[in-house]
């Protein structure tokens, strides 16, 4: 999912909760501006102001490894299910920990 796609899938909950910006202001705590400017079709909002957004409509943000439940090759109709996604990321294949040292 790119941002534009998950702006989108906000606003569409915002729309399908029946909130008003003004609701979504109280129950994140920003302005009614700053929602107004993150759900809008240029929203670039903050990580922060994202997560408030999140938590007003009654969301929660999750990752997942890249390409984690799309179609595969040999069957377009199958999508496999994310029944847990912390699974699905102890599974990917790990980079290695971080020292702390410059090379």
């Amino acid at each position: 999912m790119n941002k534009q796609e998950l702006i989108t899938a906000l606003a569409a909950r915002r729309d399908a909760a029946g909130l008003s910006t003004a609701q979504i202001a109280l129950r994140s705590g920003l302005t009614e501006r700053s929602v107004r400017n993150a759900l809008g079709l240029q929203g670039n909002p903050q990580l922060s102001s994202l997560l408030a957004l999140v938590d007003a409509l009654g969301l929660e943000l999750q990752l997942a490894p890249k390409g984690f439940g799309q179609s595969t090759g040999a069957d377009p109709d199958y999508r496999p299910v994310a029944t847990r996604v912390s699974h699905a990321i102890a599974q990917a294949p790990a980079s290695p920990p971080y020292s702390g040292k410059r090379r």
